[in-house]
């Protein structure tokens, strides 16, 4: 009898414990060549934040790749606002179709969509399209939520975070507890698609000639001038890469690899990568798989189609010409960091789950540590 008054007695309790509810955010990361929803479900639980997404979609816009100089024009930015206009009608109806009421909606510039001189005119654009008013986040910031995206809890101690986007890159450290006011943070102002352009500019009848010439007269002495100021960021070993040119990379060297949250990369794998890009290879070699053998028959058909598939998307994004400038980023950082890093491509890495999840901490001042979005892991 006593036992079970005791039982009762837990039962009574837990039933009048107040059951932390679900928040849902609908977040649009409108970067510099693509433009990507996803709407987040957060809840606290017992050992921290529990994240999820339930809907994630990206549309490809040529926002940055029609710049006249710092300037976008009235077509890229009609391109990103019906990108825009899009997704919101879509995550509208998937919110609708799982009977959700209280959903909030952010459209998110990222650092490289910052930069533009005329943004005021997207802004415009995407309010009226949308009827959301865009926010935008710095260098800063968006290397911090690209961090907590990335890079498990128990890793970013020891971490550098390296996102090459299309219109900059960003790169960071921890030294301290997980707040952006112990991030160090590097800004270089070039990505895959800028870097393209400078490339060009720089040598018009030899592109390959132009790239180097802008890692060697603007990449390399950029971030190693940055991290003088974050000794972290040349220090550490172990490395956590996100962006297009990391997902290529991956895509290509490591097919294997196709469905896992992080996929682990050599030096060797960015220079044979390199080398096919420069040769013109690249879109006419076959994957090659290395599977381990624990890895049954049937699985290996089904990742062998899920590769094809993510070769057949990395086509469809990028020209041989921005990820050659993309992956040459990364070797260059990699010349001025440490001598023997491991490498990995972070395929869920984005800046716009941190931003969210930054959100939902504010609105419930929540003092657990920032979880990292659930994701298909291996050992990192």
């Amino acid at each position: 009898m006593r036992r079970l008054a005791v039982l009762l007695i837990f039962a009574t309790a837990f039933a009048a414990y107040p059951r932390p509810q679900a928040k849902y955010y609908a977040a649009i990361d409108l970067g510099s060549k693509g433009t990507k929803a996803v709407l987040y479900r957060f809840e606290r639980g017992i050992e921290g934040i529990e994240a999820r997404s339930v809907f994630r979609k990206t549309i490809n816009t040529k926002l940055v790749s029609s710049m006249k100089g710092p300037r976008f024009t009235s077509e890229g930015i009609q391109d990103a606002t019906e990108a825009a206009k899009e997704l919101v009608k879509d995550m509208r109806t998937e919110a609708d179709k799982i009977g959700l009421s209280d959903v909030q909606y952010y459209i998110v510039g990222s650092s490289g969509v910052a930069k533009g001189e005329n943004k005021a005119d997207l802004v415009a654009a995407v309010k009226e399209a949308t009827g959301i008013a865009m926010d935008f986040v710095d260098a800063k910031q968006e290397g911090y939520f690209t961090l907590i995206s990335s890079v498990p809890l128990m890793r970013r101690q020891v971490a550098v975070v390296i996102d090459v986007g299309s219109g900059n890159t960003k790169a960071g450290c921890l030294v301290g507890d997980t707040t952006i006011q112990n991030f160090k943070s590097a800004e270089i102002s070039y990505g895959s698609v800028s870097g393209r352009n400078a490339a060009f500019q720089k040598n018009k009848e030899d592109y390959k000639a132009g790239v180097k010439q802008v890692m060697a007269d603007e990449v390399k002495p950029a971030y190693e001038r940055e991290s003088l100021d974050a000794p972290c960021l040349r220090n550490r070993a172990r490395l956590f890469w996100s962006g297009g040119a990391a997902w290529a990379t991956a895509t290509f060297r490591h097919p294997e690899n196709a469905r896992d949250g992080y996929v682990a990369l050599t030096r060797a794998d960015l220079e044979s990568f390199l080398s096919s890009l420069a040769n013109g290879t690249w879109n006419q070699e076959d994957l090659q798989f290395h599977f381990t053998k624990d890895v049954p028959a049937a699985d290996r058909q089904s990742i062998r189609k899920s590769a094809e598939e993510e070769r057949g998307k990395v086509f469809n994004v990028f020209a041989a010409e921005d990820l050659l400038s993309g992956v040459s980023i990364m070797k260059t950082v990699l010349e001025s960091s440490n001598q023997s890093p491991v490498i990995f491509f972070v395929r869920d890495g984005n800046y716009i789950y941190g931003y969210a999840l930054d959100k939902f901490n504010a609105e419930h001042s929540l003092e657990t540590p920032p979880a990292t979005p659930k994701k298909a892991k291996k050992n990192t």
